[in-house]
């Protein structure tokens, strides 16, 4: 799928949290206003934002990495055309004509 940027998006995120398959993350708060996503920390103290469904819950405070996830989000233009590679909760994974890919809220683009 393709799209058309119609609000610009800047990253409030300036070092994304990545975590690959098994890394023992520590896990927060849910995110109310975008259900599926769930705060954690890493080993490194680095924090962010990840799809809980690439989680694997072990306890209150405690879960591991189900799989690779990067939180890198790109920042865009109105009117630039994006190549869509995945969605999620509200979400997409973009890559813009570039290379560069990176995560944008799914309500600043339109289909192409």
């Amino acid at each position: 799928m393709h799209g058309i940027v119609t609000k610009g998006h800047t990253s409030k995120y300036p070092d994304p949290i990545r975590f690959t398959s098994g890394d023992r993350l520590t896990v927060g708060r849910r995110d109310d206003d975008n259900p599926g996503w769930i705060w954690v920390t890493l080993e490194d103290g680095n924090e962010g934002w990840a799809p809980e469904s690439s989680l694997k819950i072990i306890s209150e405070q405690e879960g591991e990495a189900l799989k690779t996830y990067d939180a890198k989000e790109l920042d865009t233009q109105v009117g630039q055309h994006l190549e869509v590679l995945e969605e999620l909760h509200g979400w997409l994974r973009v890559q813009n004509e570039a290379g560069e890919s990176g995560w944008i809220p799914k309500d600043t683009v339109r289909a192409d």
